[in-house]
């Protein structure tokens, strides 16, 4: 009873673990099956630390598990024989490139483990030459900020062609004031304001040559006037003309004499004398 028991709870060991195996099959994008025989115990937990944060799993388990959770997720294996010797399986969950770059890491500086076969999407087999190509592609991350920049691209050239027509026309614009200073500065004065200015024409001098054709006129000594004293003022043209007596003025006056003395001489005799 004893044996049979210990044989029950060996055999329950087993289908957990093919279960698990078999869960982390359905889950992995890709599979990579390597040989780790070499590896030394140190150096497997290091591997395994170091694909870790890239979302990957390394696990040693025996052939016979391993072809029979493949079978649970329907895979099918074309030989037998490719699981042979010590394999060791790696999981990769989301990103496929960065934890192949780990492995190919360890394979250039230790030469181990040796890499068997991989499958991605649970179907396509590919080989150890194909595995170790996909390692030198650029990782997730880079690919994606390469997508990145390359959609970001147009938006970038859209709005540096809209800036640059900003930048020109401020550019523009302080050239004119540059030039134009004081037009841009001066004050606007109202029409009223402004007083015309009569235009005077520059006073002949010796210098400039007589043409032929121009009429001689002799020239005209300037009219001096005598100056009046300050103490008088000056009469306007109005009041002179007022000063002068007219024609009619003087006869008035003569009359107005004569008409002043006869009044005073009285009425005179009537000639032929007296009686």
């Amino acid at each position: 009873m004893s044996e049979e028991k210990k044989i029950s709870a060996n055999r329950q060991k087993k289908i957990e673990t093919v279960s698990q195996l078999s869960d982390k099959f359905g889950k992995a994008k890709a599979v990579v099956f390597t040989n780790y025989q070499g590896l030394t115990h140190k150096q497997l937990e290091a591997f395994k630390k170091a694909i870790k944060p890239l979302k990957a799993e390394y696990l040693v388990a025996k052939n016979s598990l391993l072809t029979l959770a493949l079978a649970e997720q329907k895979i099918k294996l074309s030989d037998d024989k490719v699981l042979q010797g010590q394999t060791g399986t790696l999981f990769l969950y989301e990103d496929v490139i960065s934890p192949l770059k780990a492995l190919a890491k360890t394979i250039k500086e230790l030469n181990l483990p040796s890499v068997k076969f991989g499958i991605m999407d649970q179907k396509d087999f590919v080989s150890d030459e194909q595995i170790l190509k996909l390692s030198t592609l650029p990782s997730r991350e880079v690919l994606l900020a390469q997508l990145a920049q390359s959609l970001k691209g147009p938006v970038f050239a859209l709005h540096r062609t809209l800036n640059w027509n900003l930048q020109k026309l401020v550019l523009t614009l302080n050239a004119v004031l540059k030039v134009k200073p004081a037009a841009a500065a001066a004050p606007t004065t109202p029409a009223s304001d402004k007083t015309p200015t009569m235009p005077q024409t520059p006073a002949p001098t010796h210098s400039e040559p007589v043409t032929a054709n121009a009429p001689s006129t002799p020239l005209e000594p300037p009219s001096i006037e005598p100056s009046e004293p300050e103490t008088i003022q000056a009469e306007t043209p109005e009041e002179k003309a007022k000063e002068i007596p007219t024609p009619e003025a003087v006869n008035e006056e003569l009359k107005k004499e004569e008409t002043e003395d006869q009044t005073k001489e009285g009425p005179k005799a009537p000639e032929g004398g007296e009686n």
